[in-house]
């Protein structure tokens, strides 16, 4: 019960900076984005995406993502590699095209198999 305790919690620190990240309204792929980082991530990589990301960035994931590419983004990504492609330094426009342009299993490989030094 105490790993269950900790994810609710983590859950929970997520949704709060999940609802923070953007003021309302929010568009329909705002909606949808939030849902599916909600309810279809993993918990550790959203609490990776969330605690490592530059604030900025995860804005631009969360508004302008396809819903379909934050999914495989949220699920199949290594966490590691996940807080890299949020940090600072990245610029926002690649991060944009990556989540609203990429081939889901492009976009998989790239945040399962690239070399976190080439990123």
């Amino acid at each position: 019960t105490i790993q269950l305790n900790m994810k609710n919690w983590g859950l929970t620190f997520c949704l709060a900076a999940l609802t923070a990240a953007a003021p309302a309204p929010q568009t329909a792929n705002e909606v949808a984005t939030r849902i599916v980082a909600v309810s279809k991530s993993k918990p550790e990589l959203l609490s990776a995406a969330v605690s490592q990301a530059d604030p900025d960035l995860l804005r631009v994931a969360l508004t302008h993502a396809d819903p379909d590419l934050l999914e495989v983004a949220l699920t199949k990504a290594k966490a590691n590699l996940l807080g890299i492609a949020l940090t600072r330094g990245v610029k926002a426009n690649l991060l944009r095209a990556a989540l609203t342009e990429a081939r889901p299993d492009t976009l998989e490989t790239a945040l399962t198999a690239a070399d976190p030094a080439l990123l």
